[in-house]
């Protein structure tokens, strides 16, 4: 059973121009991947797949960019965008 704490809402679609310029080194980003959602940041591009570094795991995967998107965070009841980091 799982507790409704921990149950989220999809979170909003974002503009498809958002990522129309791509995504770039250390953005921090989200992969559906293996049946879900998963936190991780983009740490190198080769092509047209970016390679997407997951913090808990230390795996670096390469992925199309249809399946990634900006990293939001569920807090107070909504979704927060996180700005992408730019360096």
């Amino acid at each position: 059973m799982v507790s409704a704490a921990v149950i989220r809402p999809v979170p909003p679609h974002q503009d498809k121009t958002m990522s129309e310029n791509g995504f770039r080194l250390y953005d921090m980003v989200d992969v559906f991947a293996n049946d879900g959602w998963w936190f991780g940041f983009i740490s190198g591009k080769i092509g047209e797949e970016y390679y997407v570094y997951f913090p808990t795991t230390a795996d670096n995967i390469a992925y199309p960019r249809h399946v990634l998107r900006y990293h939001q965070e569920w807090a107070n009841g909504k979704w927060i965008y996180l700005p992408k980091t730019r360096n």
